[in-house]
């Protein structure tokens, strides 16, 4: 079942790459689809699934202790990348494209394999604590470290609350007071149910295989850490305090041990940090996917 939904992902990622190869669309173009999800598909999605989520605070304390896993793994990945002497500009590249993972495009489709549909809810919580927010909020501070100039903070806040998935959820959350009638959310359903196919037929217009010659190293540090150590140090913790492994916890290993997040690589990119690197990160951690998400059921 796990491979049958590993196979639609490569599916339409790699249409996307076929339409870029082939010259039926332009990469410069996913910049359009991109901007649909995010301004329309995502914040629809999120709407109407934290409306209808049944929010527990033990889900705060889970993406919690997903996110720092994620930082852990990260610090590490540099520790790493420190032997082996890359610049500064490497190592926060590294550090960024460790600890934030594609929870939401990729996560859905194989947690939803999992555990069902009822889960969507959480893993839109889980991306937006342990991903929208924080990248958005210190992504710019982290690519900063190596620069004098400092980010503003009210442009940050603005950033933050004008960000349309932000919205979403604030919109979400306030509808939960109100008991709103189910036809009201069927086109959000239908404009959220594009996000995921659109985002990865996006990601996969976007992809190039190109830069991994001069980044390989890199790239293996990254994709084992967010892969494999991440969820290996969440499963610790879980099992450390001695929870049990509820579905919400199991929900929470898998999505923290999804492939860099594309918004992570944008960033990077922007910065003008090591973009080979984000750019293989990215790719190539989508193509381990196939061994890693099989692999990590082991660590349970």
């Amino acid at each position: 079942m796990l491979y049958t939904t590993l196979y639609s992902v490569f599916f339409i990622l790699f249409a996307g790459y076929f339409a870029k190869r082939v010259g039926a669309l332009k990469q410069s173009q996913a910049g359009v689809l991109f901007d649909f999800v995010i301004m329309f598909a995502m914040p629809c999605l999120i709407l109407s699934k934290i409306y209808h989520l049944d929010i527990n605070p033990h889900l705060f304390i889970y993406i919690f202790m997903g996110f720092i896993s994620s930082v852990i793994a990260a610090l590490f990945a540099v520790l790493v990348g420190k032997i082996f002497k890359f610049n500064s500009a490497t190592l926060i590249s590294i550090f960024l494209l460790t600890t934030f993972g594609n929870t939401l495009f990729i996560g859905i489709p194989i947690v939803t394999t999992l555990f069902g549909d009822d889960i969507i809810g959480e893993v839109v919580l889980y991306d937006a604590f342990a991903g929208a927010l924080p990248i958005s909020i210190f992504g710019p501070f982290i690519l900063s470290l190596d620069s004098k100039k400092r980010p503003s903070i009210i442009k940050l806040a603005k950033k933050v609350l004008f960000f349309p998935p932000f919205i979403g959820l604030v919109l979400g959350l306030v509808c939960k007071i109100f008991t709103i009638p189910e036809f009201v959310f069927v086109p959000f359903e239908s404009l959220g149910s594009t996000a995921t196919p659109v985002a990865l037929f996006a990601i996969g217009l976007s992809l190039s295989f190109g830069a991994i010659k001069s980044s390989y190293k890199g790239t293996i540090i990254v994709i084992l850490s967010k892969t494999l150590l991440t969820p290996f140090i969440f499963i610790s913790i879980v099992n450390l305090i001695g929870l049990e492994r509820t579905i919400s916890i199991l929900n929470a290993f898998y999505l923290c041990s999804m492939p860099t997040a594309t918004i992570a690589c944008a960033l990077v990119i922007k910065a003008n940090k090591d973009a080979d690197l984000a750019v293989s990160t990215v790719a190539f951690g989508l193509l381990f996917l196939a061994l890693s998400a099989p692999l990590i059921k082991f660590m349970l």
